[in-house]
Order: structure tokens, then C-alpha cells, then sequence
């Protein structure tokens, strides 16, 4: 088990973690909301060189922190039961009632209307486990077509809710896609697809892989920069 290098952290030290992938091509670290830094390997890398990689990024990893940090408790602090939600990867908009209950649950009503019931102030949960629904009736099928449009295979899909990625593809060729895309414009989340339905060929970020992406999604650079900001677009209550 190879552990996070040890670091002069001004204040209290964050959580850390260390994650190999097979996908990744080099070194890289990343800080994830709340506040959690990732230190994501290669299969192949020089286990001797980390300490130094990392101090070297190390003004980087606290000024990052710090902004991840405050955006953080700002968005806590916006975190309010909406009245009204649009889901632009579908153009819905919703009209949302709430109501204290026994138990957590939910009710589609004619118009695009949403009746939430809750119980010990879950109604962000409640709202979660719809958008989970939601985006399985709706995503899930437009992947499969999307498979067909493309001539990919694609041997299924689920929908998540991982905190940290958008999605992803197995060995097997299933398909996973994060709930949280619904929050997303249809441009990156047929992008996201695309991206995914690439790894049924390469399973991997290498060259040919590329290619592939360039191929089937022509320009894909420019939504690919905007995927790497896109959690901004999804409410605090959501994350």
C-alpha cells in the first residue's frame, strides 16, 4: 500500500489518498470537495520520485485547498429545498411541493410537477434518489442510441452518483453515467458519452484513443475543458 508523502501543511492536514489507475499517464494530484487531496498513479511509476513531486506542487496544493474549501461552505450555505428545477440536459422544468412524512418518497404530477415527502429534513436525499430515476429513464436509453448512432457497442449502462467522476466504462463494456449529468447542457453530456463509448474500444487515454474521440466527436477539446468546470453547474444540494 503506498501512502500519501508526508507534508508541511500550514493549519490542520486535509485527508489524503493515494489511487493507481490504469487509465492514468502520469503523476498527477487533485483536490476534491470538501477538501480531500488525491494523489492518482500510474501503473508504472517511480515510487522514490513522489515526495519530491509532490512538495514541488505544494503552494499549488494549499491555494487550491483553500478555494476548494470556501466554495465549499458557500455552497452549504446555500443549500435550500428548490421550488423550481431545470434539468438542462433534458430542457425540463419542474415545480416542486414538499411535505414532512412518515417516510421518504416522491410523486410525479401531470405538467412536470414533483411532490417531495420527507422525513427528518431528507428531502435532499429524496430529491437525490429521483434524479437517479430520472436520469435511468432518460440518459441510460439516449447512451444506448447514441451506441447505435456511432455503430459502438455498448453491453448496458447504471447510473451513480460518484463524487468525483462523470463516468465511466468497464472492461465489459458497461457503461456508467452519473446522475449529476442532468444539471449538465446536452453538448457535454453527449460528449461524456462519446468520451465513455470510446473506452468500449480503449480501454485507456492513449493516442489512439484520442483519435477516436476526434473521430466521433470532431472539435472535442473545448467541451472537454468545459467538463473540468462543470461541477460548478450543480447545486449545492445535489453535491
Amino acid at each position: 500500500m503506498i501512502e500519501f508523502p508526508k507534508l508541511d501543511w500550514p493549519g490542520i492536514a486535509p485527508e489524503t489518498s493515494v489511487r493507481i489507475s490504469a487509465r492514468a499517464r502520469y503523476v498527477r494530484l487533485r483536490v476534491l470537495p470538501p477538501g480531500r487531496v488525491e494523489l492518482v498513479l500510474p501503473t508504472r511509476h517511480d515510487r522514490l520520485a513522489l515526495p519530491g513531486f509532490v512538495q514541488q506542487h505544494r503552494q499549488w496544493l494549499i491555494d487550491t485547498l483553500a478555494r476548494i474549501q470556501g466554495e465549499h461552505v458557500q455552497q452549504q450555505a446555500q443549500r435550500v429545498a428548490p421550488l423550481e428545477l431545470y434539468l438542462p440536459a433534458l430542457d425540463e422544468q419542474w415545480r416542486l411541493e414538499y411535505r414532512s412524512g412518515g417516510r421518504n418518497g416522491w410523486w410525479e404530477r401531470a405538467g412536470r410537477g414533483l411532490l417531495v415527502q420527507y422525513k427528518n429534513q431528507e428531502w435532499d436525499q429524496v430529491l437525490q434518489r429521483w434524479l437517479a430515476e430520472r436520469a435511468r429513464q432518460t440518459l441510460g436509453p439516449a447512451l444506448l442510441a447514441l451506441a447505435d448512432e456511432l455503430r459502438m457497442t455498448c453491453n448496458g449502462y447504471t447510473i451513480r452518483g460518484q463524487k468525483t467522476r462523470w463516468g465511466s466504462c468497464s472492461a465489459k463494456k458497461v457503461i456508467n453515467l452519473n446522475w449529476r449529468l442532468l444539471f449538465l447542457p446536452p453538448e457535454q453530456v453527449r460528449y461524456l458519452m462519446v468520451h465513455e463509448l470510446c473506452h468500449t474500444v480503449h480501454l485507456n487515454h492513449s493516442t489512439r484513443f484520442w483519435a477516436l474521440v476526434e473521430k466521433m466527436q470532431p472539435g472535442y477539446r473545448m467541451l472537454d475543458q468545459a467538463m473540468r468546470k462543470a461541477g460548478r453547474l450543480v447545486p449545492a444540494w445535489a453535491l
